[in-house]
């Protein structure tokens, strides 16, 4: 008969192996849930976390329980976390940070600070403790970098005022996020109840972090060196393996925990020599690390909690999003952001995030919320994340319906002088393309005036000479102050298309004479950009696909006359080559005759070509190519029809006249002496 002992080993035994299968289950349900969820929100151009928390709800154990074991679902949260942390981890860039440091202090500063003490101050005053509150500032006060940044990548908007202010308040928060993370467990300690030992748990916190840093820098790149120097991809695979795994030991044996590990972990190896191998080998498991999060985290969501406080969750979400907003917004006007975008940034930054979701499970742990405060913060915080999507969406247009007919409060100082402008050209946008414009028209002499919402940009303008006022383009105020009605043209050269189209509109409307032309990014915002009132529409992926053909055709020699006309045959068709039609025959027939009719080409004899202090009637390039010179430039000099004892000397140019195949042919032929 077995004995005691050896009973609860096998019986210990049978439990893990239970719970491996079942770990196994989940995870296979989780990536075949993850896969349709990814092509469906792809599809409809939303970010996936939506699609995944949505998920997570309805697989779990409190919706249709497809995963209904809760400490299962647990463990893949924790899971999560790591993986999730440990890719953050390896795309986190020390250098970036630092190159764009001063750019985001200053609106992330304040939105972090103005949010958490408001919110700290809203909860003290409800009766929660000390501790409990700042923990929940800290949380609630951090938004979603994952839908955000997709969002406004996906918009084109990251030139744009707004998206370079949202861009650079999310980089702040995610900075923030380590010594949040490292702040939770001493809040969470009971005997920390002074300032004073507030500050030297966090010291000491601090100090545990960079000493895990810095050794794990001094150690795991001359490793990871050894490792490939000595074995192949698969030791290399298996050294970061051991390498997020010890960081994470070491972390947790030093009062931190294990996720800070992994975060710490792909710090270091994003500083590495091989980071960029080991990012490609780690990519391609992203997506599926972030939906065993996201979908265990939406499995954690206690549906009936949300039923029996329907409407306690609800306002709880409405006051977190409006609070964040207006918070947000207000932190863009103290640093002298026009009222119109910070209201843009104020909307796009209304949701809780991601990290928030991390930070929660931290404080639920460490035992600074309970259960039940948990699990309203998560069902806040789901709900907001899930509203982003339409805020982002809708912020643009709603801020030019409601601020459009109002006067800028602030104005720049260039704005108080009063230039008299007449048939002028108002450049708006002081971008790349703004700035090149600008300088053409300072040479030509044509008088101009830049308009622009940056205020950097605008004081860049007037120290580069140019004529300069700060507006926005779609205030009928700033455009009439600008002279529309006075100008010849107006050109637009801003990343938002938005608000380039309804000003695009105003301007038409306020001046139906003046010419107006646009650079927009994409060949499908033309048509709807004319029919706004554009004359002329430039789209930028148009312009390098004439600059890509015109140089290819160039490399084949093809005469500049003839690039110039194909250029002009499709300008002339309204790019509708590249918008997927295509042209009629008579235009068809002339593309052919220009492609295949006898031709005339220049040819600069250089000082170490092969024709160089050759005679004409010895290279014989007729007979050698079939092309014929016609003639030859000296010294800005013609000597036509040149005869066969002509001495060609370096410097000169000769005039071909051939097919393109021949006038090909004579090239190389003269450059190198093969045909």
């Amino acid at each position: 008969m077995p004995s005691t002992s050896t009973a609860g080993r096998r019986y210990h035994s049978l439990r893990s192996e239970k719970f491996m299968v079942y770990l196994i289950e989940d995870l296979a349900v989780l990536l075949l849930v993850s896969l349709p969820i990814g092509l469906l929100f792809h599809k409809i151009k939303l970010p996936s976390i939506m699609g995944y928390l949505i998920a997570g709800v309805l697989i779990g154990p409190y919706g249709l329980q497809l995963i209904s074991d809760v400490p299962s679902v647990k463990a893949l949260a924790e899971i999560g976390v790591i993986l999730l942390l440990f890719v953050i981890g390896l795309e986190f860039s020390l250098g970036r940070l630092l190159k764009n440091l001063v750019s985001i202090l200053g609106v992330g500063s304040l939105q972090l600070g103005l949010t958490t003490v408001c919110v700290w101050f809203i909860f003290i005053e409800v009766g929660l403790q000390q501790n409990q509150s700042i923990a929940l500032g800290l949380i609630i006060a951090l938004s979603s970098t994952a839908i955000v940044m997709k969002m406004i990548t996906d918009r084109a908007e990251i030139d744009t005022l707004h998206g370079k202010l949202c861009i650079g308040t999310l980089l702040f928060q995610d900075l923030c996020v380590v010594p949040i993370m490292l702040l939770l467990p001493i809040l969470a300690q009971s005997e920390v109840t002074s300032t004073v030992d507030l500050i030297f748990a966090t010291v000491k916190s601090l100090t545990a972090v960079v000493a895990i840093f810095f050794l794990s820098r001094l150690i795991v790149p001359r490793t990871l060196l050894w490792v490939a120097r000595v074995g192949n991809e698969e030791h290399l695979t298996l050294s970061v393996l051991f390498i997020i795994l010890a960081t994470g030991w070491a972390s947790q044996k030093m009062g931190l925990t294990l996720a800070m590990g992994a975060l710490i972990a792909g710090m270091i190896i994003s500083e590495s020599e091989y980071n960029h191998h080991i990012i490609l080998d780690i990519l391609p498991l992203r997506d599926y690390f972030s939906s065993i999060f996201f979908i265990s985290v939406g499995m954690l969501l206690q549906s009936q909690v949300f039923v029996d406080s329907l409407w306690v969750c609800l306002a709880l979400s409405a006051l977190v999003v409006l609070v964040k907003g207006g918070l947000a917004g207000l932190a863009c006007l103290l640093v002298r952001v026009p009222l119109r975008i910070s209201f843009v940034v104020g909307m796009r930054l209304a949701q809780v995030g991601e990290f928030s979701l991390i930070l929660s499970a931290v404080a639920l742990d460490q035992g600074l919320l309970d259960s039940q405060q948990y699990q309203l913060l998560l069902i806040v915080s789901i709900c907001s994340m899930l509203l982003a999507p339409l805020l982002v969406q809708a912020s643009t247009v709603l801020s030019i319906k409601i601020f459009s007919k109002q006067e800028s409060a602030e104005t720049d100082a260039s704005e108080k002088q009063t230039s008299e402008f007449n048939d002028h050209v108002i450049v708006v946008g002081y971008s790349l393309g703004g700035r090149t414009l600008t300088q053409v028209l300072l040479e030509t002499q044509i008088p101009f005036l830049v308009l622009d919402l940056d205020g950097e940009q605008v004081r860049r303008a007037l120290t580069e000479g140019a004529n300069a006022q700060y507006g926005d383009c779609v205030q009928e105020e700033t455009l009439r102050r600008a002279g529309l009605r006075e100008a010849r043209m107006i050109v637009f050269s801003i990343p938002d298309y938005t608000v380039m189209e309804r000003a695009v509109r105003l301007a038409r409307k306020m001046n139906p004479q003046i010419k107006i032309m646009v650079r927009t990014r994409l060949t499908s915002q033309v048509e709807q950009l004319k029919t706004a009132g554009a004359d002329e529409v430039i789209p930028e992926e148009f312009e390098t696909s004439i600059e890509i053909f015109s140089r290819v055709l160039r490399d084949y020699h093809v005469p500049n006359n003839t690039i110039e006309q194909q250029v002009e045959l499709i300008r002339l068709e309204g790019y509708s080559m590249f918008r997927g039609l295509s042209l009629n025959t008579e235009h068809l027939k002339k593309f052919s005759t220009y492609l295949t009719a006898t031709l005339t080409e220049s040819y600069l004899v250089a000082d170490d070509g092969w024709a160089r202090e050759k005679i004409l009637g010895d290279i014989n390039v007729t007979e050698r190519t079939g092309a014929v010179i016609i003639a030859v430039v000296r010294k800005n000099k013609s000597h036509p029809n040149p005869p066969p004892e002509f001495t060609i000397l370096s410097g000169d140019i000769l005039i071909l006249f051939g097919s393109h195949i021949q006038l090909d042919r004579a090239a190389t032929y003269l450059k190198s002496g093969k045909s």
